[in-house]
């Protein structure tokens, strides 16, 4: 049984990098959002627009990242219990089978909605830095 517990140990690890880069993503954007803000307080009328427009594009995807990261927190949390319960089934010698599955599941799209969050927050940068 401890061999079926490997597994998720390994997706944890997985969902740990991935929290890492999504963390660093964010805090990418607080600065970002920083020097904007400090330049918006300084610039022309003009140029307000353009740090306007940045500063709303910056602050969906934070918002993007955070609901990533949201989501990648909770498959961590689904995959501990899931661990923890493949230790308690054999202990307590019990059929646990389709409460493990369903775990599994559930901690799969979990990480599938934090990767789709991370894709639409690529695709987002990727338009600000190339409108056209």
């Amino acid at each position: 049984m401890i061999q079926l517990a490997v597994g998720p140990s390994f997706m944890l690890a997985a969902i740990g990098g991935t929290l890492t880069v999504l963390t660093n993503r964010l805090a990418r954007v607080n600065d970002r959002m920083h020097k904007c803000r400090d330049e918006r307080d300084e610039a022309v009328p003009a140029k307000c627009i353009d740090i306007d427009t940045e500063l709303g594009t910056l602050n969906r995807r934070a918002k993007i990242l955070n609901g990533a990261i949201s989501t990648g927190a909770l498959c961590g949390v689904i995959v501990c219990l899931l661990i923890g319960s493949l230790f308690v089934a054999n202990e307590l010698e019990l059929a646990f089978d389709r409460p493990v599955a369903v775990l599994f599941v559930v901690a799969m799209l979990a990480l599938i909605a934090t990767y789709a969050l991370l894709l639409v927050e690529v695709f987002v940068t990727q338009r600000s830095i190339n409108p056209t």
